[in-house]
């Protein structure tokens, strides 16, 4: 993604204004990574944003989940084998082209993407049932309003143009 410059009001905001920001943003970010911890022992986080990125797209070329990790294609190979021999990703001949081989997730490897979407909705369940109901109202609002800035931004900027927040962050927070 390529920087924008920060439209010049952003930057007067009162530093206690930006403390709150980013302290708010860290709150959310903490819940939605904390789920992660769960799962340490069964991948390492490139393994986990691997799975993401094939799961998205269903079935992927080498090239291209090198491309969506920022890694070269001999060290995606090289985590591919690691999680076709954990079982968790099957590599197979492309029907269009039988030299490409195509990556997707075998049954353990969904179940494992499943199970930590699962645990990532519980941990932001118990924390909007601690909430007023106005307070997830105003929450849901807001954040609309910034993911709709946000994709803007992503419109003009994507590397990926199947990538979306949602994504882009799981695989970040993997």
């Amino acid at each position: 993604m390529k920087d924008e410059p920060v439209p010049p009001f952003v930057g007067h905001l009162p530093p206690t204004e930006w403390s709150v920001i980013e302290r708010e943003a860290a709150a959310l970010v903490a819940v939605w990574g904390r789920s992660r911890q769960a799962f340490a022992t069964k991948v390492s986080s490139i393994q986990l944003q691997a799975l993401l990125t094939i799961e998205q797209h269903e079935t992927i070329n080498l090239g291209r989940l090198a491309a969506a990790l920022g890694a070269v294609p001999s060290s995606a190979s090289r985590l591919c084998d690691r999680l076709e021999a954990a079982g968790l990703v099957r590599r197979s001949h492309c029907e269009e082209d039988k030299r490409e081989l195509t990556l997707s997730l075998t049954p353990s490897g969904r179940s494992l993407v499943e199970e930590l979407q699962q645990r990532r909705r519980a941990d932001l369940a118990r924390v909007l049932s601690e909430m007023p109901p106005a307070g997830r109202i105003a929450l849901l609002r807001g954040l609309q309003a910034f993911a709709g800035a946000a994709d803007s931004i992503m419109e003009r900027q994507a590397e990926e143009p199947e990538d979306d927040w949602t994504r882009i962050a799981a695989r970040l927070l993997a």
